[in-house]
């Protein structure tokens, strides 16, 4: 009887064990979440080893522009994705597991300056060129607070640690990550103005059923600790260019 159960379970665990959890990343990577030159660091790769090892099943990071990772869904080079229900592609098409962890966009500013709310925000800020920001936020923007338009979180950071602005708006993990990286005190400009809160899942295509099981299985008592993840993480393939003022 003891052997029949035990064909059976194996039976049942097989569809999942031979599949591969082929997830999508930006093909620019994402501190500190994913990066590397092969998407090979970050929290979320952390994430996804310790569920591949814990169930079993293979798993792997794809670098993939935006632009095509409905495409690579559709083609089959990829069937997973981190993302926010509002910014899934395919979202018919994709089940939500988790959410996996919380996204925050932060207020960072200059040290003397600590506003209480949105509307003591004065001078000028640093934001990422093509973003959309909250109400908020952008009521202020050509009122109150001159902008200063960057192509990236690092030509933003560099900008605001050589006093060019006197906010700048990114995610807090990101922020924290960087500052490790440069050595610098990253509460000496942490403020209490979040401008954006939201989940991330792991969105996997419905068709992988096997996959969701064992992905929901997991994440339903598995939290992602990322105070103890954030100060172990590896430096980046690509050297920071950023030298604070002294």
């Amino acid at each position: 009887m003891r052997i029949t159960l035990l064909i059976v379970a194996l039976f049942w665990a097989l569809p999942a064990l031979t599949q591969t959890l082929q997830v999508m990343g930006s093909d620019e990577g994402f501190l500190p979440f994913y990066y590397g030159d092969n998407l090979d660091k970050g929290i979320l790769v952390e994430v996804i080893n310790n569920f591949g090892l814990e169930a079993g099943i293979a798993v792997a990071f794809h670098p993939m522009p935006r632009n095509r990772q409905v495409w690579a869904l559709e083609e089959g080079r990829a069937n997973a994705v981190f993302a926010t229900p509002r910014w899934m592609p395919l979202p018919d098409q994709m089940h939500a597991v988790g959410p996996v962890l919380t996204w925050r966009d932060r207020v960072f500013a200059q040290p003397g300056r600590q506003p209480g709310s949105f509307d003591d925000l004065q001078g000028s800020i640093c934001l990422r060129r093509w973003f959309v920001y909250s109400d908020q936020l952008e009521r202020r923007v050509g009122t109150n607070l001159s902008r200063h338009d960057a192509y990236n979180a690092q030509q933003m950071l560099d900008m605001f640690l050589h006093k060019r602005c006197d906010y700048i708006v990114m995610n807090e993990l990101e922020f924290r990550f960087m500052a490790q990286l440069l050595d610098i005190d990253p509460h000496r400009y942490s403020t209490e103005l979040i401008v954006a809160e939201w989940p991330v899942y792991l969105g996997i295509l419905k068709t992988e059923t096997a996959l969701i099981e064992a992905a929901e299985a997991f994440f339903s008592t598995y939290t992602v600790d990322v105070e103890t993840m954030l100060p172990n993480l590896p430096p980046p393939d690509r050297h920071i260019s950023i030298e604070p003022e002294k």
